[in-house]
């Protein structure tokens, strides 16, 4: 966030970023989707793959020598396919069966009279059992270690050596492997080593994909080399893992699984689509993109909204949250490119003094027909929460964007004097423009009725662990990617460059690679907040975790939020406007 510095208030200045304003997805583009899937009949369908399916996962119940793994290979389809909310009775009676053959310092086999521990199954077993927050330790992993460190199929055979790269089972364990390493919790050496050593197979493998005939694992290799499960979110997994279970039908016990995992896929895009649309409506009438060069990402923040909320039932959450990060977006480039310091003080000013439209009278009539619209959406918002919640909500949406503003003053301030402030200094500062707190704030409003003030307050003022350790991953991942994108543009203030005041030792590259690594010890530690076993995780905590892994995604290959080529295209395509084919 920036200011012009030395501007006078009565003016307002248009800096043209054709590259970041550019909208990919004008309101006609959008008003002209259409789908077929808002038919009774496919409702219909799915009820009745639904009833099968179960039917199904009820064959499973008696034992024999591979129950273990097809047990846990059915909850991992159902769960990757984004379908496992039809079935959670039936995955938890299937898991918990798992659970009971679970050894802690050897692992499981096959099945459950396995005498031969295996790597692909108990692999498997610790990402499963994790994600629904059984007790399971990462040690397992070491009994299937050899005396070279390497990973064999096989535990406790230390003399193995790596079996051949064209082994279809050991490709099996390297993916499942690479898939568990990505649910380490603080402290698990073995899962680091289990992370290097799975990635370096995999990547040799596909330099020598045309000896595997198994094309389906040589994609979901692709996958879980790119996509690390805190970095992702569940519609972008179900439309990745649609195809790759394309490839091979025999991975599935049933081909109406699949049927299911696509019809369930279409019907929900068929609701993002009508929402999308509002959405689209609602930024055109705005007016904005023809007062000022913004980014326009509301499809995109749409997008963001889905990977923290997907369930049909909470349309208005997500149109919220999209609206809420849109406005966010506008206003930090407004703060950055075209408002003065005194124009900043005046927005905050406005918002305290209960959204008086009328202290921004004498700023320039563009800048304030972009603040009536701030204002009248969020005035919107604010009514939405109450009918939800049953009382007066403006209280606590006023505290989080003043909170934003008033953080985002500082940056300004920062940046107009050229101070660069220690990086505890600047933290807390920055992990508030970041927005977290902010952005989950009106879903949630919607979502749970009848919110206790307290869990309120904790929401957008990162009164948990938990919630701190979403803003500082959300804030230091962007400064990762944009240091020198905000260098150019003449900030000052940056998580790499904070710390380097602090260490007067480190270059600039030392000062990054302490901060990816510092990055990554707040994500495992993350991870480990969501999955413990024995925290209670609240519905609105799964919502806020989940904004978390959406905004993660967005820097897989970049800023996704500034720049239009970083992969974000390619996920608003499939997981919004393009059908999957039955």
């Amino acid at each position: 966030m920036s200011t012009l510095k030395g501007a006078n208030i009565s003016s307002v200045s248009f800096v043209e970023t054709p590259e970041k304003s550019l909208n990919l997805w004008n309101d006609g583009f959008v008003q002209s989707m259409q789908t077929s899937y808002a038919e009774s009949e496919y409702r219909e369908r799915v009820e009745t793959l639904v009833k099968q399916v179960k039917i199904l996962l009820k064959e499973m119940q008696t034992g024999f020598d591979g129950d273990l793994i097809e047990r846990l290979e059915m909850v991992d389809a159902l769960h990757c396919l984004g379908i496992d909310r039809y079935f959670q009775a039936e995955i938890k009676e299937a898991l918990d069966y798992v659970y009971r053959f679970w050894d802690g310092s050897v692992g499981i086999g096959l099945g459950c009279e396995s005498t031969t521990n295996d790597l692909n199954t108990t692999a498997l077993g610790l990402r499963v059992l994790r994600l629904y927050r059984y007790h399971v330790s990462a040690d397992v992993l070491k009994n299937f270690k050899n005396k070279n460190g390497q990973f064999i199929s096989h535990g406790g055979d230390n003399d193995s050596n790596l079996i051949d790269i064209r082994d279809e089972h050991m490709l099996r364990s390297m993916i499942n492997l690479l898939r568990a390493s990505s649910l380490a919790f603080l402290g698990e050496t073995v899962m680091k080593d289990a992370k290097v050593f799975s990635s370096a197979y995999l990547k040799q493998l596909l330099e020598k994909s045309e000896d595997i005939k198994q094309k389906s694992y040589l994609k979901e290799a692709e996958y879980a080399l790119l996509y690390e499960w805190p970095s992702t979110f569940p519609r972008w997994e179900a439309r990745s893992y649609i195809e790759i279970y394309e490839l091979d039908n025999s991975r599935l016990k049933d081909k109406i699984i699949l049927e299911l995992a696509k019809l369930n896929f279409n019907i929900l895009q068929y609701i993002y689509k009508m929402e999308m649309k509002k959405l689209s409506s609602w930024w055109q009438n705005s007016g904005v993109s023809k007062l000022i060069a913004v980014r326009e990402r509301s499809i995109e923040y749409y997008l963001l909204a889905v990977s923290a909320i997907d369930n049909a039932e909470f349309g208005s959450s997500r149109i919220a949250l999209a609206k809420a990060a849109t406005l966010v977006s506008l206003l930090d480039d407004l703060f950055d490119d075209h408002l003065t310091l005194a124009q900043v003080e005046l927005f905050i000013k406005a918002i305290i003094q209960g959204w008086d439209i009328s202290i921004v009278q004498n700023v320039p009539s563009n800048f304030k027909k972009i603040v009536e619209f701030v204002f009248k959406t969020l005035q919107e918002l604010t009514t939405e929460a109450t009918q939800i919640q049953g009382r007066d909500m403006m209280q606590f949406i006023t505290k989080a964007w003043v909170d934003y503003a008033e953080a985002s003053l500082k940056q300004a301030q920062w940046k107009e004097g050229q101070y660069v402030p220690t990086y505890n200094e600047y933290i807390n500062i920055a992990a508030t423009t970041g927005a977290s707190g902010l952005l989950s704030l009106h879903p949630i409003l919607l979502a749970f009725p009848n919110l206790e003030d307290d869990s309120i307050e904790k929401i957008f003022l990162s009164k948990s662990r938990f919630y701190e350790l979403i803003w500082l991953t959300g804030r230091i991942v962007d400064d990762i990617h944009d240091f020198e994108d905000d260098k150019l543009h003449g900030q000052t203030a940056s998580a790499i460059s904070c710390y380097m005041k602090d260490h007067h030792e480190y270059s600039e590259e030392d000062a990054l690679i302490h901060m990816n690594n510092h990055f990554d010890e707040l994500l495992t530690e993350l991870t480990w907040e969501f999955l413990n076993p024995d925290k209670v995780l609240l519905e609105w905590d799964k919502l806020y975790f989940n904004l978390g892994r959406g905004d993660q995604s967005f820097y897989i290959f970049g800023d996704g939020f500034s720049y239009h080529d970083k992969g974000v295209k390619q996920r608003v395509f499939k997981v919004l406007f393009d059908l999957v084919k039955a």
